[in-house]
């Protein structure tokens, strides 16, 4: 008996164990899922399928539509034309555009968006469209420059005589980061000549010594050449001596650190006494700043129908400081704020100078000797031609011959 209740206890404990093995891998499945749902952050209690949000699509926000415009050029010549591209993006298709030119008598514009140039000038061309009730509108600045040619094209390119030309504004430069000019300096024995050689400017100076030199800043403004009006700003200095700088200093063109960033823009009256903006030097480091158009002063001397605007930025407050009392010597006043600067006024700001120059000048008056209906007169240049001639052989080399050569060829 005792033997058939062990085999018994045997057979219980084998069929408990095999119980145990089946019901064993149910168990770990139904943990590991488990184990998964809680991993996923997912919470699958009383939970269907049509309620799990995976499966409901997430609604994509609408894209707001935007108009943007494209053209390959944006300078033409007179007789040109130019595509400007409008897309539109956000849509399922390209609306219609609207295209409107600001000035159609310098730059019309079809319904297709082709730019014809027609006049010399600049025109705003605008693009609108209606997207879902909304209008959306673009615009892009065409430049229209007179009628190419081939000296112009060849001028745009490179530099004769460190000349350059650009069609933007259509106007004569001197690249004065590659000028000829620089390696001559500059004094006041230039301007006392220049009526000999057809130029005639006004001009203002301001002498002042800073960190060990000396300096001049000039600007001019008036009649260069034949057929050529403009403006300029030069910076100057030399090592500081002790010999108070007088009148005939001669200065040096300034070492590249001795730039100075300045930009500038000519004005010139017309007749019913609007202003005209005539060409505008971008802002940019400088020693020499330079811009001419073709054309004729009314009146040469004084040169008070033109006006040079701009700013120029020194190396420090100091030096601003500095050149701005030298600029009310010469008879500037102080503007009340940068957006309200007067006739003949600046205004300082840190280290920054704006200007509006007119009508102030230290030019002396040349009316006995300057050029008088194109030619000057026989018995001043007989009188003066054995005084003249080295003073004219050099400025006309260095500073009026490039300017007569371009007058001549155009």
């Amino acid at each position: 008996m005792k033997r058939f209740a062990v085999k018994l206890t045997a057979i219980l404990l084998v069929l408990i164990f095999s119980v145990s093995g089946a019901l064993a891998p149910t168990v770990f499945a139904v943990e590991e899922i488990t184990d998964n749902e809680i991993i996923s952050g997912e919470n699958t209690e009383n939970t269907t399928p049509e309620e799990n949000p995976e499966d409901t699509p997430e609604e994509k926000p609408e894209e707001t539509p935007v108009l943007v415009l494209s053209a390959d050029r944006t300078i033409i010549a007179a007789g040109e034309k130019t595509q400007i591209v409008a897309k539109v993006s956000g849509v399922d298709g390209q609306p219609a555009i609207v295209w409107a030119s600001s000035n159609s008598s310098v730059a019309a514009v079809n319904k297709e968006g082709v730019v014809y140039g027609l006049g010399q000038g600049k025109a705003t061309i605008y693009a609108t469209v209606t997207v879902n009730g909304q209008t959306l509108r673009g615009e892009y600045e065409i430049t229209v420059t007179a009628s190419k040619n081939f000296v112009r094209d060849f001028l745009e390119g490179q530099q004769v005589l460190s000349y350059q030309y650009s069609y933007v504004d259509d106007y004569y430069y001197t690249n004065d980061k590659e000028a000829w000019q620089y390696n001559f300096g500059f004094g006041k024995i230039y301007d006392v000549v220049s009526p000999y050689v057809l130029l005639e400017y006004d001009y203002v100076r301001v002498f002042f010594t800073y960190e060990d030199k000396d300096w001049m800043l000039q600007m001019w403004k008036g009649q260069y050449g034949l057929i050529f009006y403009g403006g300029e700003i030069g910076i100057y200095n030399r090592p500081h001596a002790d010999d108070g700088l007088p009148e005939w200093t001669f200065f040096n063109c300034p070492a590249e650190e001795d730039w100075l960033d300045m930009e500038m823009t000519l004005w010139h009256e017309q007749l019913d006494g609007s202003w005209k903006r005539e060409f505008s030097r971008e802002y940019d480091k400088y020693w020499w700043c330079t811009g001419f158009k073709n054309g004729h002063l009314r009146q040469e001397e004084p040169a008070d129908e033109l006006r040079l605007t701009g700013r120029i930025t020194f190396k420090d407050e100091e030096m601003a400081d500095i050149v701005a009392k030298g600029l009310a010597e010469c008879g500037f006043k102080n503007a009340p704020s940068k957006d309200e600067i007067g006739l003949d006024q600046i205004y300082l700001d840190g280290k920054d100078i704006s200007f509006c120059w007119q009508n102030i000048s230290d030019a002396e008056s040349t009316m006995a000797i300057k050029v008088i209906g194109g030619a000057m007169t026989a018995w001043t240049f007989i009188t003066f031609l054995p005084l003249l001639v080295p003073f004219m052989t050099f400025y006309l080399t260095v500073f009026g011959f490039a300017a007569q050569f371009v007058s001549i060829i155009l």
